[in-house]
């Protein structure tokens, strides 16, 4: 049985966040140049990130996802599990709270939905269009959209503020957790307050079989085409 219609907005608004943390449009162009730091002084996350991102050209990870609510409570959605290579490939795959893939093979992203027996495709920059840049898939010049300052510790973890400098889409403010120089958590939060929150762990850094980015279409769905 197919799920309920009504239930499509909550779904679509999990992907729009989902895409938000994944990808990069922005980093397709521009040429490097140092990050915005608030204050001065370096935070040691950005430098943790800044060598994530240099570093680490592909890797594999599970996710936990957790909601962000205005009351403070962060109730589990579910999980997924997540492989990428940088700048333009990733492979999102989830069971809970929805039974979605999100592929982006550099080109064409595909999100099909188990669930509803429907896959979706388009152009992967005209998707990414309007959603905040992705900050932990993208290349270095990612950070040349953010301002960025350190927050005090807390979880054990080393906490790093990023502000779009143009906000885009429901993201208003990510926030990116470190311990020894890998992003533990990633936070997500719109104008109100909520959100979602991204917990990786058993990070395995190394290729990624290119497989793992072709999408290959199921029997008996329906594929829609769309522009953007």
């Amino acid at each position: 049985m197919k799920p309920d219609p009504l239930q499509r907005p909550k779904r679509r608004q999990l992907i729009l966040f989902t895409l938000g943390a994944l990808s990069s449009p922005q980093s397709l162009a521009q040429s490097p140049n140092a990050p915005a730091v608030i204050p001065a002084q370096r935070p040691p996350a950005l430098a943790s990130l800044e060598r994530f991102l240099k570093q680490v050209q592909s890797a594999s990870v599970q996710v936990s996802l957790r909601q962000l609510r205005r009351d403070g409570e962060t109730p589990r959605l579910g999980k997924a599990s997540l492989q990428f290579q940088r700048p333009d490939r990733f492979r999102w795959d989830s069971q809970s709270p929805n039974d979605q893939l999100v592929l982006a093979d550099g080109e064409s992203l595909w999100i099909y939905d188990r669930d509803l027996e429907q896959v979706s495709l388009r152009p992967l920059r005209a998707a990414l269009e309007g959603l905040p840049t992705g900050i932990l898939l993208g290349s270095e010049r990612v950070l040349e959209g953010f301002r960025f300052e350190g927050l005090p510790d807390s979880e054990g973890l080393q906490w790093l503020k990023a502000t779009a400098m143009e906000r885009q889409g429901l993201t208003d403010q990510i926030r990116i957790g470190f311990a020894q120089a890998m992003p533990q958590v990633l936070q997500l939060t719109d104008l109100g307050g909520r959100g979602m929150r991204y917990e990786f762990s058993n990070w395995q850094m190394g290729p990624i079989p290119a497989a793992q980015f072709r999408f290959v279409m199921p029997k008996g769905v329906d594929l829609i085409r769309m522009a953007r």
